[in-house]
């Protein structure tokens, strides 16, 4: 009778054993680490755009048009008249190399005062198109605030993007430990 009785109670003490254990393992199954993150969607109550005001330098381009005189100027054929006939002038002047220094002189200022005169000078409308900058004043949206409800709580944050009717949340989890 002492067996069994030593027999009942080790059963039963193995039992509590198994049944403790197997609840301890429930415990670790739902157990994630020391902090359980969770995201969850809260009810949007209020989105406002954050406005910032900026400069910005805008070229504007115009464009007009205006009178130009063109003056055209002679042709090569005209030069070497100019030239030959200065050669001719200057050689009439000196004698011996004074005469040919004469012609050469006579040949360059020829060429040069033919050069010199334009053949034709002509008005002509041209458009002309001209960039200056200017500074204006812009609203840029810098961001959001967001005013939402989780659990009866109300929270406000600042969000990139308009998140519509509702923002996701993290939940964080951790033990109160001291």
């Amino acid at each position: 009778m002492f067996h069994k009785n030593v027999l009942l109670i080790l059963a039963a003490s193995a039992g509590l054993l198994l049944a403790d254990s197997a609840g301890a393992d429930r415990v670790r199954e739902g157990y994630r680490g020391a902090d359980e993150v969770r995201f969850v969607y809260a009810k949007v109550l209020d989105v406002k755009p954050l406005i910032r005001r900026v400069e910005v330098e805008v070229p504007v381009r115009e464009c007009f048009y205006r009178e130009v005189v063109v003056e055209r100027r002679p042709r090569v054929g005209r030069t070497i008249a100019g030239g030959i006939i200065g050669g001719v002038i200057g050689s009439q002047f000196g004698g011996g190399s004074g005469r040919d220094a004469a012609t050469v002189v006579g040949t360059l200022i020829g060429a040069a005062a033919a050069n010199d005169r334009p053949d034709v000078a002509e008005v002509r409308t041209q458009r002309v198109c001209e960039t200056r900058y200017e500074f204006e004043t812009r609203e840029r949206v810098d961001g959001f605030r967001v005013t939402y409800v989780y659990r009866g709580e109300t929270y406000v944050t600042r969000t990139r993007n308009d998140p519509g009717n509702r923002i996701r949340v993290r939940i964080s989890v951790a033990p109160a430990v001291r």
